[in-house]
């Protein structure tokens, strides 16, 4: 599933068409014409993005796991197929197309501030708000259940938004935080700095190329996930896999460095896996 970086850079790719009139659109909402209308806004929640038309209305869609957004210009040739599209929003300049996403809907602003997805979002935290607010917002939410394990409890998107199991992994890792420990075995601090990690490593990862979380140490571009079976950059241990909460997602974690040693002692410190200044 795309995480809120990707979502983030999908909204600022679809902005060049801000300011322009629609003149095409299909999509899988029978009866839905928005031809002759003016695209007013693009905007990243979370995982979730709006396009907003003429700052009345907003075609909603989230990608899930299948789902992406392209962005050509006019009879350019799509590298999916037209059946897999369910949206084609053109302009006279660019064509939009969203492939394979599960959700599309058509909704008022009244109806995006009360939708039971989007009113319910966390903090996002690549989102235009303070950067303490965001974080202290999170760390609130996550402080409401906290008999939750820690791992669970940042794919929520109810609690703090954008984060999927890429970060989870790599930013537990990071911290050398147990993913299966209760939120409430953290004190404020080690949680403060574990969602500032998380905003900062999305935010690096705002430019091109694929996402990192992991620089000059080989060639892989993580450092636990999908990696089950391989060493760890720290220590050496077999990385290991678990499957966590009740969807059953995928948790990848170094079971000495994330476990017993969290078992001796608390984290007094961060591991700082460094990469490019952005």
């Amino acid at each position: 599933m795309p995480e809120g970086d990707t979502l983030f850079k999908v909204a600022a790719r679809l902005r060049v068409m801000v300011g322009e009139t629609v003149t095409r659109f299909e999509s899988i909402l029978q009866d839905l014409d928005l031809v002759g209308r003016t695209i007013t806004g693009v905007e990243a929640r979370g995982k979730n993005l709006l396009i907003w038309l003429d700052g009345t209305h907003a075609l909603y869609t989230h990608l899930r796991m299948a789902g992406s957004w392209h962005l050509y210009a006019p009879g350019s040739a799509w590298r999916k197929p037209a059946a897999a599209a369910r949206v084609v929003l053109a302009t006279a300049s660019h064509v939009a197309v969203c492939f394979y996403a599960p959700v599309v809907e058509w909704l008022t602003a009244w109806e995006v501030g009360h939708h039971p997805t989007l009113a319910g979002l966390g903090p996002d935290l690549l989102g235009p708000e303070e950067p303490e607010d965001t974080i202290a917002a999170a760390l609130a939410r996550l402080r409401d259940d906290p008999h939750r394990p820690l791992g669970e409890a940042l794919l929520d998107q109810r609690l703090v938004a954008g984060l999927g199991n890429v970060y989870k992994s790599e930013l537990l890792w990071m911290e050398r935080l147990d993913p299966f420990k209760p939120v409430g075995d953290y004190d404020d601090s080690t949680l403060r700095r574990l969602l500032t990690a998380g905003r900062t490593w999305m935010r690096r990862n705002l430019g091109d190329g694929p996402r990192r979380t992991r620089w000059g140490i080989g060639r892989a571009n993580t450092s636990v996930y999908n990696r089950s079976g391989e060493p760890c950059p720290r220590c050496g241990t077999a990385i290991a896999v678990r499957r966590q909460g009740t969807l059953g997602r995928t948790t990848y974690y170094c079971p000495q460095c994330q476990q017993a040693a969290a078992a001796v002692a608390p984290p007094r410190g961060r591991v700082m896996v460094r990469g490019p200044a952005r």
